[in-house]
């Protein structure tokens, strides 16, 4: 299916067979956009891509093109059936689109999209942003978490701090400073065990901002002026300019 949002196409397409494997992919006008595949949180149990057409919207204006995937959740299937849907996603994109591509995510989207960077798909991602990331949480503090990932002697492979490694993109970790919900210690304990590995990584504490805070700084009301959105854009555009000198 294809839309159109002003001067934007909006693809939404299907990745696999289950009704919740679909992406919507945002395109700007001109070429040599780069892409960001933006994975939304909501504990592995809630959430769909129609909910965040406004962090699209932001970084759309900023120049970005976006695809943001549904993929299966909790009780229906448990962590390794998404992160695989997530996977698979960006193995769709990558069939399809031959260009620099970001990925990031908000809360258990940043969880999945630092496996992915440090991972799995390192070799196709030019740098990995996360928003409020749960990266070191291992003994799980809540208890859907004990099945979420299960079975057992997986609990560990969903930890992104066991996954650093010298040859990962560029970690950009973005924290509130009064997140009660996600605590900004994962993203220093991900950023110092990256760079004690060798790689690259580093991290942002907004003041006065909490865990869902974070993410409407991409709403209309705040794009504009919103310091998140524009370290984003330094951060992606100083990659685009790394890469292109290289």
């Amino acid at each position: 299916m294809v839309a159109r949002l002003g001067t934007y196409t909006i693809f939404t397409e299907a990745y696999g067979s289950n009704s919740r494997q679909v992406l919507d992919w945002y395109v700007g006008p001109g070429k040599g956009r780069p892409l960001v595949i933006f994975l939304y949180g909501g504990n592995w149990q809630i959430g769909g891509r129609s909910d965040y057409r406004f962090v699209a919207d932001s970084l759309l204006d900023i120049g970005f093109d976006v695809v943001i995937p549904d993929y299966r959740l909790f009780p229906e299937v448990k962590f390794a059936k998404i992160i695989a849907d997530v996977r698979a996603a960006l193995e769709h994109v990558l069939r399809l689109e031959n260009k620099q591509m970001f990925v990031m995510g908000h809360s258990s989207g940043a969880q999945l999209g630092a496996l992915l960077a440090l991972d799995s798909h390192r070799d196709h991602i030019s740098g990995f942003i996360g928003l409020a990331g749960p990266y070191d949480f291992y003994p799980f503090t809540e208890k859907a978490h004990w099945k979420i990932f299960l079975p057992v002697n997986d609990y560990q492979k969903s930890q992104p701090v066991n996954y650093v490694n010298s040859l990962a993109p560029p970690l950009y970790l973005l924290h509130g400073e009064n997140d009660l919900r996600v605590r900004r210690g994962h993203s220093k304990s991900l950023m110092e065990k990256q760079r004690e590995a060798g790689g690259i990584a580093d991290r942002e504490v907004y003041e006065r901002m909490g865990h869902i805070g974070i993410i409407l700084t991409f709403s209309r009301f705040h794009r504009y002026r919103s310091k998140v959105v524009s370290d984003i854009r330094r951060f992606i555009e100083k990659q685009v300019g790394i890469c292109n000198r290289g």
